[in-house]
């Protein structure tokens, strides 16, 4: 975990989540971008119904490099871990950091359980809690990020154009407690910013662009799925928690991340325009248009000028492969990154170059690639 702290600013202590229709998938692509080093408890409510075997805790833990369980009676909560609300219950978190399980016997316990939940938050945590409020219907979670904002907490909401279903989103934003509305692929960014790094939620209000909306084009949202599947699946193969995918911007002829798992704003904001000249490695493996691998960023020369960076992002080494189209065209880069210095193994190069033939086709098939994009 990173110590940098803000003017004393107070480290978040707990992360609570509540969503409801909608809300496993939300959550799970919010877990998706957090990396392994995420130091506070993450916890979610959902409405599920009792009756039936969930697989809640399985899908999500198919997101994330996090530990997915479901929340016990009386467990206490520790960082690194996502604890999931049993169907058929809503909980509590206790003074001492445990959690109390209560079951839904009756309509008010089934239409208030988040704001139950949230207000618990409010009271043990204060000002170091964030609530999020997911893609569901209906209006629970009201009094609950009251509660949470009125105790100095910070309360982010998943925005329209990105949920399933925008009733709890949209009530909590009706009761003027809400600090930020996000889309559902910024809102882990987000969190790695306030959560792991430190900064006080007005670093974040003023003047930081989130990356998507500096990205170099629009993409279809399928294509941006398929590109975060692909990059996951690359990431766990090489055994790490950090990585993006870049698409080249033809008009700028700057590389621009458009999928990643793992970093906080300030390195998505640095590395936001990437151009040919510069240093980093995806700017090398565009310039040179073959694979790129620096075993250590601190012993690279020409990586001097992006270390700070680097050691804020948690990581000491880099893997960046060209994208290339079936007629030569250079479409952008697939990074992993490492938080030690590592040897590269020939079998990892080989695998990730497979991913990024692949990134390569998916640009191609879903965007147009041939309107949009131009070789290097």
């Amino acid at each position: 975990m990173h110590q940098r702290g803000w003017n004393g600013h107070p480290r978040i202590g707990i992360v609570a989540v509540a969503g409801s229709t909608g809300g496993s998938v939300a959550m799970g692509e919010v877990l998706a971008r957090l990396p392994a080093d995420f130091p506070a408890p993450i916890l979610y409510l959902q409405h599920l119904a009792r009756s039936g075997h969930s697989q809640l805790v399985e899908l999500l833990q198919c997101y994330t490099v996090l530990k997915v369980r479901w929340a016990k009676q009386g467990e206490r909560i520790s960082g690194g871990g996502v604890y999931v609300c049993p169907a058929g219950s809503f909980f509590l978190v206790q003074p001492d950091g445990t959690l109390t399980l209560f079951p839904i016997t009756s309509l008010r316990d089934a239409l208030h359980g988040a704001d139950r939940f949230f207000a618990s938050v409010a009271a043990n945590y204060g000002q170091q809690a964030v609530a999020l409020v997911l893609s569901g219907a209906g209006w629970d979670a009201t009094d609950g990020v009251c509660a949470v904002h009125e105790s100095n907490g910070l309360v982010l909401v998943q925005d329209e154009d990105s949920a399933f279903m925008w009733g709890m989103p949209k009530a909590a934003v009706d009761t003027g407690c809400v600090d930020l509305v996000l889309p559902l692929q910024e809102i882990g960014p987000v969190l790695v910013s306030l959560v792991r790094d430190g900064y006080p939620l007005a670093a974040l209000q003023t003047g930081t662009a989130l990356f998507a909306r500096r990205g170099p084009m629009s993409l279809p949202n399928g294509l941006r799925n398929k590109l975060n599947r692909l990059l996951g699946v690359a990431l766990k193969i090489q055994g790490t928690d950090l990585g993006n995918i870049q698409v080249l911007d033809r008009k700028t002829r700057t590389l621009g991340i458009v999928a990643q798992r793992g970093f906080g704003l300030d390195f998505l904001d640095y590395f936001s325009r990437v151009g040919k000249h510069d240093e980093s490695a995806c700017a090398r493996a565009m310039r040179d248009g073959a694979p790129v691998f620096i075993a250590d960023v601190n012993t690279d020369p020409a990586f001097a000028a992006h270390r700070a960076i680097a050691a804020s992002a948690g990581f000491r080494a880099v893997q960046s492969v060209p994208l290339i189209g079936r007629d030569g065209l250079f479409l952008g880069v697939l990074s992993t990154h490492f938080r030690h210095p590592h040897p590269l193994p020939r079998w990892a190069s080989g695998t990730l170059e497979q991913h990024a033939r692949l990134s390569a086709q998916a640009i191609e098939q879903l965007s147009g690639a041939d309107s949009r994009l131009s070789s290097s």
